[in-house]
């Protein structure tokens, strides 16, 4: 039973993140609160549109109002991503970056779409492709603690896109209110993970445990300590000198 003890303790151990992948997370923390604010307050004003039974007219909306609500979102979110790319490692940038280039297709055909069919691919087609960027980011990300927050928000998107490409008949009311509240569940889902990553960075700061602020560029947090160690070794003072 003596050897089952130590087992038990080294399984606890590595269950706990390291510090060094707490620093490399709360790096993302702020970019996710702020993507997660824009998708929950995008998800409100869609989802929540007033709907008057009384009036008929307030059950539906023209297909150009719908156009500007979801150009003007795209905007803002490829800016925030923007935002999210310099704050992230190198291995993840590029997948960051494609999600913010995929959303300017996307506003052009926004702007050219005049009926509720060109509105519903192009949000299709924007959904499913920042779904799967979203997923390869988290591949990317799997190594530090709480990047199931991305899988989920790749999920969240993924569903809206197949949603969308299979839901013929869909007027432009409908089309922004599945779109709204896929922005919403995931903007609830960021929210929780960036306050998370930046409590946790706190408690450890509080503690003395957070290290130096690690090289963004790098893949992955070992990298960026094992970085850090080698530019802080230096030559051996103590070393004999020779003489000339």
């Amino acid at each position: 039973m003596s050897t089952e003890e130590p087992r038990t303790e080294s399984t606890s151990q590595r269950s706990e993140p390291s510090p060094q992948a707490v620093a490399a997370a709360k790096r993302l923390g702020a970019p996710m609160i702020v993507r997660g604010v824009l998708g929950v307050a995008f998800g409100i004003v869609t989802v929540f549109w007033p709907r008057d039974a009384v009036n008929p007219a307030q059950l539906s909306l023209p297909t150009d109002v719908v156009d500007h609500l979801a150009i003007g979102y795209l905007i803002l979110f490829a800016l925030v991503l923007v935002f999210q790319a310099v704050r992230s490692p190198l291995n993840v940038r590029t997948a960051v970056y494609g999600q913010a280039v995929i959303a300017v297709p996307a506003i052009v055909f926004l702007f050219l779409a005049d009926q509720p069919a060109e509105l519903r691919a192009a949000l299709s087609i924007w959904a499913l492709l920042h779904g799967v960027l979203e997923l390869w980011s988290w591949r990317q990300l799997k190594s530090q603690p709480m990047a199931s927050d991305f899988l989920i928000a790749a999920g969240v998107h993924v569903l809206l896109g197949i949603i969308l490409v299979f839901g013929d008949g869909m007027e432009a009311l409908s089309i922004l209110g599945f779109t709204g509240a896929a922005t919403l569940i995931a903007g609830v889902i960021l929210i929780i993970g960036g306050y998370s990553r930046l409590s946790k960075a706190r408690q450890l700061a509080q503690r003395g445990e957070l290290p130096e602020p690690i090289d963004p560029d790098a893949a992955n947090p070992a990298e960026a300590t094992d970085r850090s160690a080698d530019a802080t070794d230096g030559p051996d003072e103590t070393a004999p000198k020779k003489e000339p």
